[in-house]
């Protein structure tokens, strides 16, 4: 076989394989047809997301909110149909309701197929003769709608709860997407929650930090009858079980830790300074000098330097 033979030979070749493939190339080449395919199949629709505040006990307990989203719907006067109701929908005769035209060019490799939308209809497949007159032939349109969600006690900040079929409805009767609600949760002027626990600071005098007393501690469930013994340091924690944050995936309820803060008084009476000084005087002098093993705080210090 000669060289100019196997030259028009491989031509064919390569011909016969643009024309096998004629949409392939197309789409390679000229665009092709995947904008009218797509315009024409069901889309699902857009997720949304929404933040909510919810306060520190709704948190802790779970609630139902109600709120109120903007979101796109299928246009309520013509149900989606884009057409105003009564108004005749036909199919278009450019392209047989399929929405796209083919259009053969020839090229130097072959005849090659371009597929392109429909300018009649462009890529719908239908001819509207009379618009929606809300939607202005859209389909669709933005709605203020109320929903509601249920927060589960021992809700997170930043926990999100996904809202089914809640989001964006689709287009071509495609499905609607989904509304993820996340939440931020407000502070309390008295309780911080660390995990299941919830902690509290409760301010005792030096005198209930002594002898010992029972004050009220307020709970997220009423108030609560503490017992203090005699001789409560400053920064002493007790611990109310069962009082704290639900678990959010679990039967478990956390405790709430008070935090003991003995107040110091800044100015005392005349009365109250002599009271004091007279309890000064029978208690025992405080030696830093000695220590429980005998070798005491300044001991321990010069040790620590390796005197």
């Amino acid at each position: 076989m000669t060289d100019l033979a196997m030259q028009e030979q491989m031509v064919v070749m390569f011909e016969t394989v643009i024309l096998a493939d004629s949409e392939i190339s197309s789409n390679l080449f000229f665009g092709g047809s995947g904008s009218s395919q797509r315009r024409n199949a069901a889309q699902r629709g857009a997720d949304l997301q929404y933040s909510m505040t919810v306060e520190f006990e709704e948190a802790i307990f779970g609630t139902e909110k109600e709120f109120e989203i903007r979101r796109i719907e299928s246009c309520g006067h013509c149900r989606g149909s884009k057409s105003e109701p009564g108004s005749d929908i036909a199919i278009c005769t450019a392209c047989n309701g399929e929405g796209q035209v083919r259009r053969a060019q020839q090229s130097v490799f072959g005849q090659v197929v371009q597929v392109t939308d429909c300018h009649i209809c462009r890529g719908d497949g239908k001819v509207i003769n009379t618009r929606c007159t809300r939607c202005r032939g859209q389909g669709r349109e933005r709605k203020n709608r109320k929903l509601a969600v249920v927060v589960p006690p021992g809700i997170e900040e930043d926990t999100q709860i996904r809202l089914t079929g809640e989001g964006e409805h689709g287009t071509n009767g495609g499905p609607p997407g989904d509304l993820y609600v996340a939440f931020k949760i407000s502070e309390h002027d008295y309780f911080v929650r660390d995990g299941v626990n919830i902690r509290c600071q409760l301010t005792i005098n030096i005198v209930q930090a002594s002898l010992g007393a029972t004050v009220p501690v307020p709970t997220l469930e009423g108030q609560y009858e503490l017992d203090i013994p005699s001789g409560t340091q400053n920064g002493n924690v007790f611990r109310l079980r069962g009082l704290g944050v639900a678990q959010l995936r679990g039967n478990r309820r956390g405790d709430q830790l008070v935090i003991l803060s003995v107040h110091i008084p800044k100015k005392l009476t005349i009365e109250q300074k002599k009271l004091l000084e007279d309890l000064g005087e029978t208690l025992p002098t405080v030696d830093l000098s000695e220590g429980m093993d005998g070798k005491g705080f300044f001991g321990k210090f010069k040790s620590a330097f390796g005197e």
